[in-house]
C-alpha cells in the first residue's frame, strides 16, 4: 500500500483555506468577542460557553449511544468490506486513532462525521453502503467518502467549531457566522480533495460524487455538459450565488463538482485529460473558464 506524504496531503488544499482561516482568526473571532462583551459580563459570557459546550457535548454522547443501540457498528464482524476500506485509508494517510462508523437506515446516499473534542464518528446511509460494496469500482466510491473525512479530521478542519457553535446559539450573534463559515465552506472543497487523493481515480471519485448529488439510481444520468453550463451560470451571477452560501457551511455541489475536477487537473493530469477526451472543443473551453484555479 502506497503512503501519502505530508506534501502530497497538503497539496489538496483548496486555494482560499488558510486565507478564509485567517479572516476568521484576524476578523471573526475578536468581533465575536467583542459583541459577547458588550452584550454581557465576562462571567456571564464564560457560564454560558461552558454551559453550551457541556451541553453539545452531552447532547453527541446521547447521540452516539442512539447509534449504539439502533444502528450497526462497522467492523470485522459487520461490513467487514467498509472496515478494510476503512483501515486502508486511515494507513493511507498514516492516521492511527480509531473512529467509529455507523450504518443507519437511510433512503439517501450520503455520509456524515460529527466531531467534537473526543467524540467522532462517521454515519453511513444504508442507501449509501447498498450500492458501493458489490464491486470494486463502487468500493472505490465508498473510499473517496470515508477518506475525505479521515482527511478532514487529520486536518484539523474543525478548529473553530466551538466559536462557531457559540454563535449559532446566540441569536443576536449569527450575523457573525459570516465571517467563520468561508473556513468551512473552505474545508469541504479540501475534503472532496483528500477523498480523490486516497483512491486516486479521476473517474470514480466524480460519479461518488454524482451520488451525492441525485442518488444512485440518477447518477448515471448526469451529463458532464449540464454540470459545466450550471457552473458557467453560478460564475456569471457571483454576487447572487455568494449571498445564497452566505449563511451555509457547505459550498453548492456544483461548485464542489468543479472544485473535483480542478485538484484533478493539478494532481492527475492524465486521468483528467483522459475523463474529458470525449467532449468537444466548446466544453472544454467553457470548463477551463469555470475551473478554480489551483495554480
Amino acid at each position: 500500500m502506497e503512503y501519502i506524504t505530508e506534501e502530497k496531503f497538503n497539496r489538496t488544499k483548496y486555494p482560499k483555506e488558510d486565507i478564509c482561516f485567517k479572516w476568521a482568526m484576524i476578523i471573526g473571532i475578536p468581533m465575536a468577542i467583542l459583541s459577547l462583551v458588550i452584550l454581557g459580563s465576562f462571567t456571564f459570557i464564560l457560564i454560558y460557553v461552558v454551559s453550551l459546550i457541556l451541553l453539545y457535548w452531552i447532547v453527541l454522547l446521547v447521540s452516539k449511544m442512539e447509534l449504539v443501540g439502533n444502528a450497526v457498528r462497522v467492523s470485522e464482524s459487520n461490513f467487514p468490506e467498509i472496515f478494510d476500506i476503512y483501515n486502508e485509508v486511515r494507513q493511507s494517510l498514516s492516521y492511527k486513532k480509531e473512529i467509529q462508523i455507523y450504518v443507519i437506515e437511510g433512503g439517501t446516499v450520503n455520509a456524515f462525521l460529527t466531531k467534537f473534542f473526543r467524540v467522532e464518528y462517521i454515519i453511513l446511509n444504508s442507501e449509501l453502503v447498498k450500492d458501493m460494496i458489490d464491486n470494486d469500482f463502487k468500493r472505490t466510491q465508498l473510499k473517496w467518502f470515508i477518506a475525505r473525512f479521515i482527511g478532514s479530521i487529520k486536518a484539523k478542519h474543525f478548529r473553530l467549531e466551538i466559536l462557531r457553535l457559540t454563535l449559532e446559539y446566540a441569536e443576536k450573534l449569527k450575523v457573525l457566522n459570516v465571517f467563520l463559515l468561508p473556513y468551512e465552506r473552505a474545508t469541504q472543497y479540501t475534503g472532496d480533495n483528500m477523498g480523490m487523493l486516497v483512491t486516486k481515480d479521476v473517474e470514480q471519485s466524480i460519479i461518488a460524487f454524482n451520488k451525492l448529488m441525485v442518488g444512485n439510481d440518477l447518477a448515471s444520468k448526469i451529463r458532464f455538459e449540464g454540470i459545466i453550463e450550471q457552473g458557467k451560470d453560478l460564475k456569471r451571477s457571483y454576487l447572487f450565488s455568494f449571498i445564497a452560501r452566505a449563511f451555509s457551511s457547505h459550498p453548492h455541489l456544483v461548485s464542489r463538482y468543479l472544485n473535483l475536477l480542478a485538484y484533478a487537473r493539478k494532481e492527475f493530469p492524465e486521468q483528467f485529460e483522459a475523463y474529458i477526451a470525449a467532449f468537444d472543443n466548446e466544453t472544454k473551453y467553457t470548463l477551463f473558464r469555470v475551473l478554480p484555479d489551483y495554480d
